[in-house]
């Protein structure tokens, strides 16, 4: 049975950030192109909407393209299940319909209606090669924080079909994986054969630790059976262990599992037989932190993996990116569909960009349902609508054009740790974004931005350092603005001269409460003097080349001579930071990145 939502329609508006002629016929305004020269994206290559239903934290769910066109997407309202025992019964599962690729979109309808006993978060949402329609959601029933034992604690999965289009719905059935405490599932696979794999995380009896494995249907979903695979990555503390599991095909049929860790980067599994064994967990090459992916295989055999690439900490998710791959190896493409800032009070919880679910419009737009706030203080449903061409780009111009987009910043606070920001225009034509320190920071303090996934190619920046002490840095996950000593490389403008260095491997702990959290860092240590002393003030046409298979690096600045180094083995580079300390002053003009894509 399907229930109407009393509330209404509420209109979806679009965020801000340079993108405000992106869905024009909100505002009722003309088209506008944007500039293809600089990182705003054109119209239908990018774009970022919002949900505000007045809820204090409304929760994102998964988004489904179907084959009439339309599109639907789940939410959790008005409240995460775990707020609060006493709102369990107001908590609902609502869907919305969008009929325009998820530009503008319908009222709610209620799939299902919490109770006293328990609490509802919608998990997956998918439909089958023969129309049906598959949502598979949980029941939360409460944690033990005390034991963390499953015994003591109670979330069970539910799945519901439909059979035409999302109009209406079967009963929920529990789904039989004989477990009592479920994490959150972002994705489901089907196979060409047909076969539906389920990957899921489940609490273990080992205090607060999770484990995972797979369910399977051959009957589209009716009947399923369970892997006799349980995989683990270790972990200790707090929502540890193997979590959150994503599963995609490659080309060869393999299954490709990624899984949430707590070492810094995401953990990879395969299957050769449909999902039914699974090899043991181990490392991938992917940065992130405690943190889940989600993958999703597109019409043309790419795989879109959606991730926060961010390690510095147990939760940092304040970069979500969106990558394309073949094999789960390479990459032709990385980018970052959302971020949040830094925050100068340690007292402010730190907002995220977490929690995506893919699907795919038959125009070949990727959308991408994700979340944006704070859990329980203030959490909005965001949906990014996506061209793959965007993601796999080999070339992009960052410049001032359409203002200071895309950087991440330190939130002006008590401490005053924020780079004081202004555009100056030197020859009255061109437009250039200076930083310096605020008069009363002592501290490094800076501006960090993505960058495409550079795996081969080059990027070349302009600029001028007005006062030094100031900084360039480029790494593989995101960048700190507050730590010029961390990164992949290093470019240190001084007052004794220029000086180039590489960021060394350390493993690193960054523990949250009981959970433990290792990550790998790039420490600067050791530098080189670059043979090129630039004159005060003079403009700095720099140019890095970077070969990520053969873990090299070569540095140029204006006419000095070209500086080759060795790396570690990386990603990749896809951020790029500038930084001042001592009193000092930067400006950039532009930065261009020609990456190779193979």
């Amino acid at each position: 049975m399907t229930f109407r939502n009393e509330l209404g329609r509420r209109q979806f508006f679009l965020l801000s950030g340079g993108l405000a002629t992106s869905a024009p016929h909100l505002f009722d305004r003309p088209k506008q192109k944007s500039n293809i020269s600089t990182a705003v994206p054109q119209e239908d290559q990018m774009e970022r909407f919002f949900l505000d239903l007045g809820h204090r934290a409304t929760r994102s769910g998964p988004v489904a393209s179907l084959t009439d066109g339309s599109l639907l997407w789940i939410t959790t309202e008005p409240e995460p299940p775990y707020i609060s025992k006493a709102m369990w019964s107001i908590s609902r599962l609502a869907m919305r319909r969008s009929q325009d690729g998820g530009k503008s979109w319908g009222g709610s309808e209620i799939l299902q209606q919490g109770t006293k006993d328990y609490s509802l978060l919608s998990h997956t949402l998918r439909q089958s090669s023969t129309g049906k329609i598959i949502h598979i959601f949980v029941r939360y029933s409460g944690y033990d924080y005390e034991t963390g034992t499953p015994e003591k604690s109670l979330c069970k999965v539910y799945i519901q079909h439909s059979n035409d289009q999302g109009k209406t719905w079967s009963e929920a059935q529990a789904l039989p994986t004989g477990e009592r405490y479920h994490g959150d599932i972002l994705s489901i696979e089907q196979l060409p054969g047909g076969r539906w794999v389920y990957p899921f995380c489940f609490l273990t009896n080992i205090k607060s630790q999770f484990a995972v494995s797979a369910m399977y249907s051959d009957d589209d979903g009716t009947t399923w059976s369970r892997s006799s695979s349980v995989l683990t990555t270790g972990g200790a503390g707090f929502e540890s262990g193997a979590s959150e599991p994503t599963v995609i095909a490659l080309k060869d049929q393999t299954l490709w599992m990624l899984i949430r860790a707590q070492t810094g980067y995401l953990w990879e599994s395969f299957s050769g037989d449909s999902g039914q064994t699974w090899s043991s967990a181990k490392p991938s090459s992917l940065p992130s932190s405690n943190a889940p992916a989600t993958a999703l295989k597109l019409r043309n055999g790419d795989i879109a993996i959606v991730w926060n690439n961010h390690v510095d900490s147990n939760y940092a998710r304040q970069s979500l990116v969106i990558g394309l791959t073949n094999d789960g190896k390479t990459f032709k493409g990385l980018r970052e569909i959302d971020f949040t800032d830094f925050t100068d009070d340690p007292a402010i919880p730190v907002q995220h960009v977490t929690y995506a679910y893919l699907t795919e419009t038959e125009q070949g737009t990727i959308i991408v349902s994700y979340n944006k706030g704070n859990w329980s203080h203030h959490n909005r449903p965001m949906l990014a609508r996506i061209s793959p061409t965007w993601i796999g780009a080999n070339r992009e111009i960052v410049n001032f054009k359409n203002g200071r987009t895309g950087w991440h910043i330190i939130n002006p606070g008590p401490n005053f740790s924020h780079a004081v920001e202004r555009f100056v225009s030197p020859d009255e034509e061109s437009l250039w974004l200076e930083i310096e320190q605020h008069a009363t920071n002592k501290q490094p303090t800076g501006i960090i931005r993505s960058i495409p996934l550079l795996q081969e190619g080059t990027i070349q920046l302009t600029v001028q350092v007005m006062k030094p002490e100031a900084f360039i840095l480029f790494g593989a996950s995101l960048l700190s603005p507050r730590n010029p000593n961390e990164g992949s490389i290093r470019i240190r403008f001084s007052t004794e001269g220029t000086f180039i260095a590489i960021g060394k491997e350390n493993r690193e702990q960054n523990n949250r409460k009981a959970t433990e959290y290792i990550f790998t860092s790039y420490q600067i240590t050791d530098e080189i003097p670059y043979p090129y002393s630039p004159g005060a003030k003079d403009v700095l046409n720099i140019s890095v080349a970077y070969q990520s298979i053969k873990n090299n690096v070569e540095i140029k600045i204006n006419h000095g001579k070209p500086i080759s180094l060795k790396t570690e083995k990386i990603f990749g580079l896809c951020y790029l930071g500038l930084l001042v300390a001592n009193g000092g002053q930067i400006r950039m003009h532009s930065i261009e990145i020609n990456s190779i894509n193979k």
